[in-house]
């Protein structure tokens, strides 16, 4: 069993390089803020670095864009939503600028869950594709629910079900 998912990408750098050409292609590099933006994602993935789970990053970058080809639609919330570096990723598809309130990974007191909306026939393909991938690396998986080795969670929430359950509510 794999422990923390890094894939070297601290000593490559990966990392930083994809998020600051993600910010790139969302933020004109002439814009007055984009200095602090670069700054805010350099102190995100210092942190995400610290804890090791820097890795994860790119594979909810991966597994989001895969879901994107297999489902057509996809969001995701969670434990990365108020992340600029999972915005230039295009894990998320919002950022609030104004607010700058990441908050990072905290593994062992609180276990890091990342939801994603998918359309109902896309469930199938996207759990497979992640447990095919990164299967040496995964501790637990049910039906719309994949558990890594160190307790991040992904699931996979049937946008159908989220619909009718938010009308439900009103």
């Amino acid at each position: 069993m794999s422990n923390k998912y890094n894939n070297k990408t601290h000593k490559e750098g990966l990392l930083q390089r994809m998020a600051i050409q993600g910010l790139k292609e969302k933020i004109d590099p002439l814009d007055e803020n984009y200095p602090e933006y670069e700054k805010i994602i350099k102190k995100e993935i210092t942190a995400l670095e610290k804890i090791k789970f820097d890795g994860y990053m790119l594979l909810l970058a991966d597994v989001v864009l895969v879901s994107r080809e297999i489902s057509g639609f996809v969001s995701c919330f969670g434990s990365i939503q108020n992340s600029l570096t999972a915005f230039v990723l295009n894990i998320v598809d919002i950022y609030e600028f104004d607010k700058k309130n990441f908050k990072n990974f905290t593994p062992f007191t609180k276990k890091p869950i990342v939801n994603i909306l998918i359309s109902s026939y896309a469930n199938a393909g996207c759990v497979g594709y992640v447990k095919h991938k990164y299967s040496n690396i995964i501790k637990k998986s049910k039906k719309r629910t994949i558990i890594f080795n160190d307790d991040l969670i992904i699931k996979f929430v049937d946008l159908g079900i989220e619909i009718k359950v938010k009308q439900t509510q009103e």
